[in-house]
């Protein structure tokens, strides 16, 4: 039965290597008729205060390092068609991150806040100005807020992984030689939990657009108030409307033959629209795993490593049961192919084909400048997780 894949995998990896080797092809850039522009990139909330930080585009071979600092914008708020102020300079941030071809780059951007809260439904225009650039603009409106009626779960096991680990857990050094005590194991199979969260969102005659997250809130046990909560994996093959939040790879698809996960991205979001909504209304069916966290104490045993690391042994481990938080937030259509968008990995084999692709358009709604600034709306709910029924020695298994 697996004959025609492995033939499909010869001809695959027989045929790439005289695909790449023909791709090859002088392009001569023209730099130097090259203006920069204002970059200007937020992300509304109502009720808060308003955050734009704002830098100029460089070009690929500027290795200056303040090449992407914007000293002297300024930026005025409109809030329905009216001016209402010029927005605070707070001061200057760094950002580092990763182009399409997997190199570091650190972006100098400077901060600036309104002193005014934008309500539901205000339209928002951001005007940046800054001497010998364009004026740049950008507009959105605040979204009215969705509403999460109700929420069911109910717990499964599986004896294969359903996804894979999105968030790692975190363990002293490398001198630790086992993750538990000799008391502790693991159960037999994964537990999962399916979760089906009732939502309803307002009449709208044109799309809508939505992020679903879940996080666990470790931040809130009263016992361990250094704790820092995070953002857990979503499975969701077990509902169509979450199809366009698939992420899949290619070579995965036809090399791999492990467990069904493999050949698909998941992340700790979802992005999708109301398509499938009926009456504005809908049922969300996603499961997460790893739900419950881990907590081991270590002791420092006085011994060191061959490579001069401490060593640490476990002592005593705790499962914890912190609440969960639903977060469902209604995204301004700016944002909704930004955020599709804006989540790759350099490094992966899909990019790999988009880098001996043709050149992309990067998505912005910045007039005579670069970004995006958008608007959101988040209805929250909690699930209050019940004690891990696993038993005083057992953990569960990762």
């Amino acid at each position: 039965m697996k004959r025609p894949q492995y033939i499909l995998q010869t001809i695959l990896l027989m045929t790439l290597p005289l695909l790449f080797a023909a791709c090859e092809k002088e392009i001569r850039l023209n730099m130097d008729g090259y203006k920069p522009r204002i970059v200007m990139n937020g992300i509304i909330s109502p009720d808060s205060l308003i955050e734009i930080r704002v830098s100029k585009s460089f070009l690929y071979t500027d290795t200056f390092t303040e090449k992407s600092r914007l000293g002297n914008a300024t930026l005025t708020l409109y809030i329905n068609g009216e001016e209402r102020e010029k927005m605070v300079k707070i001061g200057t941030e760094s950002n580092t991150n990763h182009d399409r071809l997997g190199f570091q780059y650190t972006a100098l951007m400077t901060l600036f806040r309104s002193t005014v809260r934008p309500k539901t439904g205000d339209r928002i225009r951001i005007e940046a100005s800054a001497e010998g650039f364009n004026t740049a603009w950008a507009e959105t409106t605040i979204p009215l807020p969705p509403q999460i009626n109700r929420i069911d779960t109910a717990t499964f096991f599986t004896a294969q992984r359903i996804m894979e680990e999105i968030n790692n857990e975190y363990y002293p050094g490398y001198g630790v030689g086992t993750l538990y005590p000799d008391s502790i194991h693991a159960e037999e199979l994964y537990r999962n939990l399916r979760i089906r969260a009732s939502i309803t969102t307002p009449p709208s005659k044109l799309s809508q657009y939505f992020m679903l997250r879940l996080r666990s809130c470790n931040d809130r046990i009263p016992d361990h108030p250094d704790m820092n909560g995070y953002f857990l994996g979503l499975y969701t093959n077990d509902d169509p409307i979450f199809k366009e939040s698939y992420r899949s790879s290619l070579l995965e698809d036809l090399l791999t033959e492990g467990p069904s996960y493999e050949g698909v991205k998941y992340f700790d979001s979802a992005i999708f629209s109301d398509k499938l909504f009926r009456n504005n209304s809908y049922t969300l069916d996603f499961s997460i795993t790893d739900y419950y966290p881990i907590l081991t104490t270590y002791e420092k045993t006085g011994e060191t490593t061959e490579w001069g690391y401490p060593v640490y042994i476990p002592v005593k481990t705790e499962v914890l049961n912190p609440p969960l938080e639903v977060q469902f937030t209604l995204i301004s259509p700016e944002l909704y192919p930004y955020y599709r968008k804006g989540r790759y990995d350099p490094h992966s084999d899909e990019e790999s084909f988009r880098q001996i692709s043709e050149p992309e358009m990067t998505y912005g709604n910045v007039h005579n400048g670069i970004g995006v600034v958008g608007a959101v709306s988040t209805a929250t709910a909690h699930i209050h997780l019940p004690p891990f029924s696993g038993g005083g020695n057992k953990v569960p298994r990762r």
